[in-house]
């Protein structure tokens, strides 16, 4: 796939957001849950080893020895990415990974800024910082200059920061994500695999509860 297809740029922000929030704000199902983000009708591999596996550079949270993975697919100007990054990750970081029972990789379907970001906030331990600054304020994100001010707010060494950001260090990392999701036949914002079993949407924490439950017999 074409990376002109799938990485936005900011000139764009404005028609994502749109779009997101639009489809958020209607009553119904999963698929009014599920973004629509790549933009792909075509059949997916949906047991494609390379998206359904831990990659060496995947951003991890918990126990690399976790009995169970958890793999995500969100977006930072999805409504119900934002839904689950407040509501319903603190419990499972409570009950499962801060326990060593399972472990998180995430990765991001966002513009290609945010990405950028994230990965350059990981070279110093706090992507989990930067990424959840931006879902906490996701509709004051207009501009690369206010991704850039993020580095200050989760107290990163700015010069360090700026020359990664700069450079587009990990340009090749956000292309791979959006890779892996067409993959895995995302087609909306959020899933997760849960040793493989698909759930699309935010939905209720029992329902992510009964499947690691599941997968941890």
């Amino acid at each position: 796939m074409n990376k002109k297809t799938y990485i936005l740029s900011f000139v764009a922000l404005a028609v994502l957001v749109g779009v997101v929030w639009f489809g958020s704000q209607n009553e119904g199902g999963i698929v009014n849950q599920a973004a629509s983000i790549l933009g792909n009708d075509q059949e997916q591999d949906n047991g494609s080893a390379i998206v359904l596996t831990q990659m060496a550079d995947d951003l991890v949270l918990g126990s690399p020895d976790a009995k169970v993975t958890i793999i995500e697919y969100s977006s930072h100007f999805c409504s119900y990415c934002i839904d689950f990054h407040r509501d319903t990750l603190p419990l499972l970081m409570e009950k499962y990974i801060k326990t060593g029972q399972v472990k998180l990789i995430s990765r991001f379907v966002s513009p290609l800024e945010i990405g950028l970001a994230i990965l350059c906030a990981n070279d110093q331990d706090k992507h989990l910082e930067m990424s959840e600054h931006f879902f906490e304020k996701a509709t004051e994100i207009g501009s690369a200059d206010d991704v850039k001010k993020t580095a200050l707010e989760v107290e990163l060494d700015q010069e360090s920061f700026s020359q990664c950001y700069d450079d587009k260090k990990y340009e090749d990392k956000v292309e791979e994500w959006f890779d892996q999701a067409n993959q895995s036949g995302v087609t909306g914002t959020p899933t997760f695999f849960i040793q493989g079993e698909e759930i699309v949407g935010n939905q209720p924490f029992d329902i992510f509860e009964q499947a690691i439950e599941k997968a941890l017999e």
